[in-house]
């Protein structure tokens, strides 16, 4: 499903975020800052539920996901996002959405995209795309060893920053 083509207005923590292709970082989080809300009437088809995925359909960062959570608050997301929600019987948002960091996602997004004046994948082509389907149990297991390495990751990033700060301090 392709976003909302609505203009957001300021942020009210009683109406549904809206999430533009802005608002997702680089790697694949949502930025805190410059939030905006969409009015009810305008987000209630495009509200977000657990574990739907948001691609970037066009431009500098076409292909980009997001994976949204029910804790991160109600949410509605714009038109240069496409809403992907997978069938959780077969497919688990976080090994799907895993599966976007992947050199092989990258390589699919390389020869999908029809370029004109900027880079696009369409929700055709997404809806088309053939990934790897273990079983479920498989899938749980590959996100619960990806979590604890990213866990891993994150915390050595975290220390490596601070010891910069200090040296910075100095």
């Amino acid at each position: 499903q392709y976003g909302a083509s609505e203009a957001g207005i300021d942020y009210l923590e009683t109406l549904p975020r809206y999430i533009r292709i802005t608002d997702i970082t680089k790697d694949n989080k949502l930025r805190d800052d410059e939030k905006l809300s969409l009015p009810e009437n305008l987000a209630k088809p495009y509200l977000l539920k657990d574990g739907d995925l948001l691609f970037a359909r066009s431009g500098a960062t076409v292909g980009k996901t997001f994976l949204y959570f029910e804790t991160m608050g109600r949410a509605a997301f714009a038109g240069y996002l496409i809403k992907a929600s997978p069938n959780k019987s077969k497919l688990l948002p976080k090994f799907l959405n895993y599966l976007t960091l992947t050199n092989w996602y990258d390589d699919w997004k390389e020869i999908s995209y029809s370029q004109a004046t900027i880079q696009n994948i369409g929700a055709d082509k997404y809806s088309n795309m053939y990934i790897i389907l273990p079983p479920i149990f498989e899938q749980k297991e590959i996100i619960f060893y990806l979590d604890a390495q990213c866990e891993k990751i994150d915390s050595l990033i975290i220390k490596k920053q601070q010891a910069i700060d200090t040296m910075q301090k100095y």
